[in-house]
């Protein structure tokens, strides 16, 4: 399993052998808790992974027939499987070794010493599962994929259906195993229409048919000489008009009903949940190490701060004549405090029983954070300078020893009494509480309301339509019907272009999926090419600006909240640095297919409409759109991309959307440009 080392923060050439280097310590502990137990749960994501969840793993993994040795942390990285390999090498002990992360994306395992597929079972545990799988069960589809009668053909037929090759024809997706919040608003907001529309329309229609046969006998009757009723409604009432209400009652509580049995998920994220040993785990084990010193290094994370540095700092910190305590730990939304920096200290200072200034290198983010709890000192810690505060921008080294060591000389020249201690501290937010954060709101709650009033008035505005149609056919008195039929939609595009294929109506997982595909393919087939060059030139900085937009954060994988319109662009320039890569001698490509930018590049340049009544252009087009363009405009604008819109509104072309991706039809050096443009990167 290759995972993108470009996604990784600091993964450049001098990082990644610092990393790979700095794993010995990484690697031995955790083979001296895989010597404890089999199955080593990270204590750093207790909202993803509790570790009270292991006996479940364990259980999972005695399926394999083989020793199996599972390793769980907060993320995963470039060096997985040599970090697995060094783990092997300390326990020395033949087995399957397999890592998972908070994510439950993917699967790295390595087998030492014997005989399982597990390559092939990590690719099915990839390709059949939704991206919200979660730790446990990717597992479990690994472990069963691992026991399968034929791994490899079924690890091949994922990859055929659900993967992102471009000669394999459509692809279909894993349905999403859960629900969001914001999955339950539109539920709730359909079933609030429903409620209120439904009923009302049925009920107001069953009235108005009524009337018209209350109308049509009293029309009858005039004719035989009979007495009309004396108002339009008469023989709606009684018995028609209480059927009527009943009905609609009946129905209104079918739905209500039907609703409440359908949507009835409590939680977005139905995994094991936290104990409050769980949630306190992490906090314990970095008190009792500033117990015995004042700077605490993460046994699980690849050091960042060096052994000379280390005892350089605890002899400076020893010096001082206020207590200083530094940690050097990840923060992530799936910690302990929610990944709130300024509440994990409080927490840590509560748990320790200690005053003192304590401070936070994470030697994921290179982010340094200072708190004065209890001691008041005269200067402020809040807001860090630049240069302390921040990893470095110029190189990918985070320079951790370094920039805390400069915070020591600030902290140096501090006196006590300047400041009341905790109001040089925001207070910090509570950390979201672990089961609440999940759960979900009833149906009948959230958007319900709205959609009650949009049902009604939509019931209004249908019977208003259908009544007035029915109004004026009857004064017509037309007998004839409007039964045109519309023409049957654009037969098959023919055969296979080359290229990249794409639906024009992609999802947003699909594009978050195929973002991650593309650009772990780029990383690995850039490494294996190792052009040189304007071509290398070319394909990092399609590479580069990719990274940009999905990755704001700058947490080393594709942003949880990245917009459908970034992840596009990404999968734009990560196929045309691909394109780039295929064909390194040829001329730059002319651009992206104008119609749909995730075709990849185009061939060749041809005169079409790109939207009703616009005059025809020449633009530059993919060799499946030349084909649809010369077949007709309609055929053409069938293959334009459109992207979700937020609320489940309907969907809009991709150059009317919302950020760089709208340049994509003027050239990938513009689209580059843009996407580095919306990054705050500038030439």
């Amino acid at each position: 399993m290759l995972v993108l080392l470009a996604l990784l923060p600091g993964t450049g050439a001098a990082a990644a052998g610092r990393a790979a280097g700095d794993s010995g310590g990484q690697a031995a502990y955790l083979a001296a808790q895989l010597r404890e137990d089999p199955v080593y749960v990270t204590d750093q994501a207790p909202r993803e992974i509790p570790r009270s969840a292991a006996p479940e793993f364990a259980a999972v993994a005695k399926r394999t027939g083989v020793p199996t040795y599972v390793v769980l942390l907060p993320e995963r990285g470039a060096f997985d499987e040599r970090l697995l390999g060094a783990v092997h090498d300390r326990l020395r002990r033949d087995g399957l070794y397999v890592l998972l992360d908070s994510s439950g994306i993917g699967v790295t395992a390595v087998p030492f010493g014997v005989d399982v597929p597990a390559s092939a079972a990590a690719t099915v545990a990839l390709y059949e599962l939704p991206y919200d799988a979660g730790p446990v069960l990717t597992f479990q589809r690994f472990v069963e994929a691992l026991t399968d009668d034929d791994p490899a053909g079924r690890a091949e037929a994922a990859r055929q259906k659900y993967g992102g090759d471009a000669d394999s024809g459509p692809r279909e997706e894993p349905d999403k195993l859960h629900i969001t919040r914001t999955d339950r608003e539109n539920q709730s907001f359909l079933t609030g229409i429903a409620l209120a529309g439904v009923p009302l329309l049925t009920l107001t229609l069953t009235v108005y048919v009524l009337r018209i046969r209350t109308r049509a006998r009293q029309d009858r009757a005039a004719r035989a000489g009979g007495k009309p009723a004396a108002a339009p409604f008469a023989g709606v009432g009684g018995r028609g008009l209480l059927a009527a209400c009943a009905a609609a009652a009946v129905l209104a509580g079918g739905i209500a009903l039907g609703a409440a049995a359908r949507y009835d998920d409590t939680t977005s994220d139905p995994g094991p949940l936290p104990t409050r040993a769980d949630m306190t785990a992490r906090l314990d084990r970095v008190a009792a190490g500033l117990a015995e010193h004042p700077v605490y290094l993460d046994p699980e994370s690849p050091a960042q701060i060096d052994a000379a540095e280390l005892k350089e700092l605890r002899g400076r910190i020893g010096a001082l004549d206020v207590p200083v305590y530094v940690v050097s730990v990840p923060m992530a939304p799936e910690d302990e405090s929610g990944g709130q920096a300024d509440t994990f200290l409080k927490t840590l200072a509560e748990t320790s029983g200690k005053d003192g200034v304590y401070v936070l290198a994470d030697p994921r983010s290179g982010y340094v954070d200072a708190a004065d709890l209890g001691v008041g000192l005269d200067i402020e810690l809040y807001l860090l300078p630049e240069e302390i505060g921040y990893p470095p921008r110029e190189n990918d080294d985070l320079r951790l020893g370094e920039r805390v060591g400069a915070l020591l000389d600030e902290l140096a020249g501090a006196r006590r009494g300047g400041g009341d201690g905790a109001g040089t501290v925001p207070s910090p937010l509570d950390p979201p509480d672990p089961v609440s954060e999940d759960a979900l709101p009833s149906v009948f709650a959230a958007d319900f309301v709205p959609g009650l009033v949009v049902g009604a008035l939509g019931s209004a505005v249908a019977f208003g339509v259908v009544a007035g149609s029915v109004g004026i056919l009857r004064r017509a008195r037309a007998a004839v019907a409007a039964a045109g039929a519309v023409a049957g939609a654009a037969g098959p595009e023919g055969g296979a272009a080359p290229g990249y294929e794409a639906p024009p109506d992609p999802s947003e997982a699909y594009l978050r999926r195929t973002a991650h595909a593309e650009l772990a393919a780029l990383a690995r087939e850039f490494d294996a090419a190792d052009p040189d060059g304007a071509v290398r030139t070319r394909v990092w900085d399609c590479l580069d600006a990719a990274q940009l937009l999905v990755d704001a954060q700058e947490d080393g994988r594709i942003d949880a909240d990245a917009p459908p319109e970034a992840l596009a662009a990404a999968i734009a320039l990560a196929r045309a640095g691909r394109a780039t890569l295929a064909r390194p001698d040829a001329a730059p490509p002319r651009g992206l297919c104008t119609l749909n930018p995730l075709h990849g590049p185009a061939h060749a340049r041809s005169r079409t409409r790109l939207a009703p009544g616009a005059p025809a252009r020449t633009v530059p087009l993919c060799a499946a759109c030349r084909a649809a363009a010369s077949a007709g405009p309609d055929t053409a604008r069938a293959r334009r991309l459109t992207l979700p819109s937020p609320r489940g509104k309907a969907r809009i072309p991709y150059d009317e959307a919302p950020g760089a991706l709208a340049a994509a039809g003027e050239g990938i050096p513009r689209l580059i440009r843009e996407a580095q443009e919306s990054a705050g990167v500038h030439d």
